[in-house]
């Protein structure tokens, strides 16, 4: 399987942040009693795909399971809240009758932060972010309701930084009418229900410009400059299966940092020139989101899971203030779970014959939402429609903003 860059990808966001026990490997770790005892020291990987290390653990830890690809040395206090740290991958899948369009906004949320973190590589300074501010992509301010779609916002200071790949992914959603109005009522909503003054951004996110699947045992060095800038947070990313498309795993680990937290808010007079939003009617203090729709509810595709000194709680991005934490001499550590990029799994393949097999290609379409980035042209996909499979290719071209996409086109 491979992680193309997708535009027909449900995306779900869980997120956990445990306070003060590390996750990755921390300069901290005893690597004398690593070398030692040959096992891998606490908070050392041990396991996972790919992994040739050693896979037991020093005195006093255990291997703990995180996902497919990453497995790592935690001390008993730590085991627990890491089993529950990736609440989307090992709950429910979602469904209900908006779940096509939640899927689809999901999917496009994931391919805009892909493209804006490429985009913003390098770029990003300050505490946070900036001037680029990749990491705050999704916010409601960023967009402005354009006839029956919406658009990122021409009137916003950042629109510059805004790659063009980000808004052909925006467009090729929104070629659903179905979706386009779901993400409309969602920024509606915002406008009607805050004040604009508040964003969210999330750190961790910046490493998707260095993430291929499966990942990557090299932890990625992401811009923190409550850590003191780049070299003290750092992301191990990992891909495995959940609900029909990718879990792909953040692990989250930074010292030195005087706020850390995998998704935090913060005013947005801190990332824009100007604090005003003059469509913003609310009251309410709440960064926001059109990718969750109407009716200020969460997408579930796009959901919050948070765990502080070992509370869990969902949160809804839309009514949130994300708690942020100190660490100075033990790591900080949480967790990302974006579940994107549904057609890379084996699906069976169906021609005038009957069954080819299942393969790694074709693809599994969202029915929403069928377009593909050049990678995938050519490559076959299955849908099922009233209990009949199909199959197609992606040869019909769609360009915006200079970007050729690839729409879906049915052979049998």
């Amino acid at each position: 399987m491979r992680s193309p860059f997708l535009f027909a990808a449900p995306a779900a966001i869980a997120l956990s942040a445990v306070a003060c026990s590390a996750q990755v490997g921390s300069e901290k770790t005893g690597t004398d009693e690593q070398a030692s005892s040959g096992c891998s020291a606490e908070y050392g990987q041990c396991g996972g795909s790919g992994w040739t290390g050693p896979t037991c653990c020093a005195s006093g830890t255990s291997c703990v399971y995180s996902n497919a690809y990453y497995s790592q040395c935690l001390p008993p206090s730590s085991s627990s809240s890491s089993s529950s740290s990736s609440s989307s991958s090992s709950g429910n899948c979602p469904s209900g009758s908006n779940a096509p369009q939640q899927q689809a906004a999901a999917s496009a949320a994931y391919t805009i932060m892909r493209a804006a973190a490429i985009a913003c590589q390098n770029q990003e300074s300050g505490d946070i972010g900036g001037p680029c501010w990749g990491d705050g992509i999704l916010n409601s301010q960023r967009y402005s309701v354009s006839g029956s779609t919406i658009e990122f916002n021409p009137s916003d200071p950042l629109y510059g930084y805004v790659p063009n790949a980000a808004k052909a992914a925006l467009a090729a959603a929104q070629l659903d009418p179905t979706v386009a109005a779901f993400l409309v009522q969602g920024l509606q909503w915002a406008q009607a229900n805050t004040n604009g003054q508040v964003a969210a951004v999330s750190i961790p996110t910046e490493a998707l410009a260095s993430f291929t699947y499966p990942g990557n045992s090299t932890p990625i060095l992401v811009w923190d400059g409550t850590a003191g800038g780049l070299g003290n947070r750092k992301e191990v990313v990992t891909g495995s299966a959940w609900c029909g498309a990718e879990d792909i795993h953040f692990a989250d680990t930074s010292i030195d940092d005087y706020d850390f937290a995998p998704i935090q808010t913060l005013p947005i007079s801190n990332m824009q020139e100007s604090g005003y939003w003059p469509n913003y009617t609310g009251g309410n203090a709440w960064p926001s989101t059109p990718f969750n729709g109407p009716g200020g509810g969460s997408n579930p595709f796009l959901v919050i899971s948070v765990t502080i000194d070992g509370a869990a709680e969902t949160l809804n991005w839309n009514t949130t203030s994300f708690p942020t934490q100190s660490c100075y001499v033990t790591p900080c550590t949480g967790s990302i779970d974006i579940d994107p990029i549904p057609y890379t799994q084996p699906a069976p393949y169906y021609n005038g014959n009957g069954l080819v097999g299942p393969q790694a290609n074709p693809f599994t379409l969202v029915l929403v939402d069928q377009y593909a980035d050049p990678s995938n042209y050519g490559d076959w996909a299955t849908q099922i429609v009233s209990g009949v499979t199909h199959g197609g290719t992606f040869v019909n071209p769609v360009t915006f903003f200079g970007v050729t996409i690839y729409g879906y086109v049915q052979q049998y």
